[in-house]
């Protein structure tokens, strides 16, 4: 029975598992973090090739002004600074909060007390990211099947327990076109697996996945029932109906709260609790009826059912911020770009001249606040960071596209990372990851024995803190190569310095932000220990821990927040880029969006100065497939005869108040 489960598996939301925190802390851009060590406050620091402001406001070069250090920000300096590798004719002045300005809160940094890195959350990079990859492999020193760990199955946990495994579809031997192959397995590999991958392989995405996800039958609670997998089919309609890159769309579903489309779906109980809830608080970051139906279906779509393993994700065998943004920064100041941390923007004005006057606060009691005068500013920042500077700067404020800026929300995130002193015995055989052994406790170790990553909806363990919080558990051993099991052997680390890490990333931590970094600490054993079902690892066994806090800074797709989203460029001279902006564009999400905006702020701000080396040409994103393009047209069809007043009902509900007369949408 449980194999007619995979075979008839939802094709719209099992598509969609284990989609995870990714988004965490992106465009953390005001943030001040806190961590076990203490409190860290950024001072100014400059890199770059000269540093000498003089020289930069004697000549009369264009001046650009990036704020922001992630993905957004990098991505526009990068594809702008193209310009200086033969004319040098534009100045670009990149600005973070950050000290070290490398990735912002997403890159990390060592703690200064021990020298052990930490990160504002673990990033994942899915196959999707044609931008993301395109854009690293032109960074000289990264090279991204070094930089990226192979893709990587999740495994993901409602409140009831362990509810599937979600395999990658697309395989490394598999064909260049990214299909899983076709070939009749040989009677010597005539198993379930073959059989499974031959079935998947000759189904358009997202019918493959049901196939091939392994759903978890022996939970005593909460299993999933054939009826309950068949309900998620109601979501069939809202997908063909919703246009990922279609204004129309996303106004008619960004005003509805998700939970109206899954009621109109006719989905389960079950099902909701056991997936849609779990996803919803690990993706998005919130639950259903505070979640815009839109940004459901857009990044349920964007991550799983746009192509053949399109939720496939590899992840960093690092810190993000040495392996790819220290590298980056490199390349970025041989091209005179200069790149100044510490620096937080609290104002921009704009003069009689037409040119802009950027004022960053003091880095301290006894300096000076500095300003800088510029031609165009690029903001590559956070929602509720753009939502505080515009209601600060005269030249953002009069501007129609940020009135309503103050209704941009965030959400609250933690992270912890924990460094335990090694388990008497090594575990090993373990699947996914970079690596394939840990030095767990033997139960933690094993319970993870599928992959290294935990994907943990809210209500786990009836802890009350975790209520509506999302998380997820990363062992760090099997995905960094600084703390594996064959470093150390590789280069004789001594047993007494040798660590076990495990990191637990909590999204929409409002509940427990406030708590003191030991009541964190707890709360992160507490949370493994329920999501896992083992024991809960014993304080006296860490070594050393980190707790990070991003309060508001990860962006809130609430219903109707696309609404307050801007197009890339507001006026000549003022554009923006990050995941917020543009929602209704290029069908991408996170990193990837935060890349693509970038490119499109740079195009639009090249196109109106007259820079023509700027490389800024976005990928498109994946086309829909032929059977999604059909259901859309049938979808268009139905709508031009009789529009439903909201959401779509499931399809089979529309069809019979159509035929019988009694249509009431």
């Amino acid at each position: 029975m449980r194999d007619c489960h995979r075979l008839i598996l939802l094709p719209f939301v099992v598509s969609s598992l284990f989609l995870h925190s990714e988004r965490f802390f992106i465009n953390a851009f005001t943030s001040t973090i806190t961590s076990a060590a203490g409190n860290h406050r950024y001072q100014s620091n400059v890199f770059s090739a000269s540093t000498d402001d003089d020289d930069i406001t004697k000549n009369e070069k264009l001046r650009v002004v990036v704020v922001g250090g992630g993905w957004a920000g990098y991505s526009c300096a990068e594809s702008i600074s193209y310009n200086n590798i033969e004319d040098n004719n534009v100045d670009i002045v990149l600005l973070d909060a950050a000290k070290q300005a490398k990735g912002g809160l997403a890159g990390g940094f060592r703690d200064g007390s021990n020298n052990r890195p930490v990160e504002a959350g673990i990033h994942g990079f899915w196959r999707e990211y044609k931008n993301t990859f395109d854009i690293m492999s032109q960074i000289d020193g990264v090279v991204v099947d070094e930089v990226l760990g192979e893709y990587t199955p999740s495994v993901l946990y409602s409140k009831n327990g362990k509810v599937a495994v979600a395999p990658v579809l697309v395989e490394d031997d598999d064909s260049k076109d990214n299909t899983i192959s076709m070939k009749l397995p040989k009677l010597t590999e005539l198993n379930e697996r073959a059989i499974r991958r031959l079935i998947a392989a000759n189904l358009p995405p997202p019918l493959d996945l049901p196939v091939l996800a392994e759903l978890n039958g022996s939970k005593p609670k909460g299993v999933l029932q054939p009826a309950d997998l068949l309900s998620g089919l109601g979501l069939l309609g809202a997908w063909a109906d919703f246009e990922q890159e279609s204004p129309s769309s996303w106004k008619r579903y960004d005003s509805q709260p998700a939970s109206l489309l899954f009621e109109k779906a006719g989905i389960t109980d079950t099902i909701y609790e056991e997936l849609v809830s779990p996803l919803l608080h690990v993706l998005p970051m919130c639950p259903a009826y505070d979640c815009s139906a839109a940004a459901a279906l857009s990044c349920f779509h964007v991550f799983a059912l746009q192509s053949r393993g399109a939720f496939d994700a590899r992840w960093c065998k690092g810190s993000i911020s040495e392996k790819i943004f220290e590298p980056w920064q490199e390349q970025l100041v041989k091209r005179d770009v200069s790149i100044r941390g510490g620096a937080r923007v609290s104002s921009i004005e704009k003069n009689e001249s037409g040119k802009y006057t950027v004022s960053l606060d003091a880095a301290s009691a006894d300096e000076v606040a500095d300003t800088i005068e510029c031609d165009a500013v690029v903001l590559a920042v956070g929602a509720t960071a753009a939502g505080r500077l515009a209601a600060s700067s005269p030249a953002l404020s009069s501007l129609p596209a940020t009135r309503d800026f103050d209704k941009l929300r965030g959400v609250t995130c933690v992270a912890v990372r924990l460094f335990l002193r090694p388990s008497g015995s090594i575990s090993s055989n373990l699947r996914g990851g970079s690596h394939s052994k840990s030095q767990l406790p033997s139960d933690v170790a094993n319970a993870m024995i599928d992959s290294p990553i935990a994907v943990c909806g809210a209500g786990i363990g009836n802890i009350e803190e975790l209520d509506e919080a999302g998380f997820c558990i990363y062992d760090l051993q099997r995905m960094h190569e600084e703390w594996s099991v064959d470093y150390y052997a590789n280069n004789n680390v001594p047993a007494e310095d040798q660590l076990a890490v495990i990191e637990v990333d909590f999204f929409r931590a409002d509940a427990f932000v406030d708590l003191d970094n030991d009541g964190i600490t707890d709360l992160a054993l507490r949370a493994i220990s329920k999501a896992l079902g083992t024991s809960k690892i014993d304080q006296s066994d860490i070594v050393d821990s980190t707790v990070l806090r991003a309060r508001n800074a990860v962006s809130h797709f609430a219903p109707s927040s696309a609404s307050y989203s801007p197009d890339v460029k507001l006026e000549k001279g003022v554009y923006f880029c990050g995941d917020w902006i543009d929602r209704t564009g290029h069908s991408s999400w996170s990193t990837e969006k935060s890349v693509v905006t970038a490119r499109q702020a740079a195009s639009e701000l090249s196109t109106d100065f007259g820079l023509t080396r700027s490389r800024s040409e976005v990928i498109p994103a994946a086309t829909d497939t032929p059977q999604l393009s059909t259901l859309r047209k049938l979808a268009r069809l139905l709508r031009s005869y009789r529009p439903p007043s909201s959401l779509p009902p499931s399809p089979w509900v529309y069809a019979k108040q159509l035929l019988s007369g009694q249509f009431d949408p």
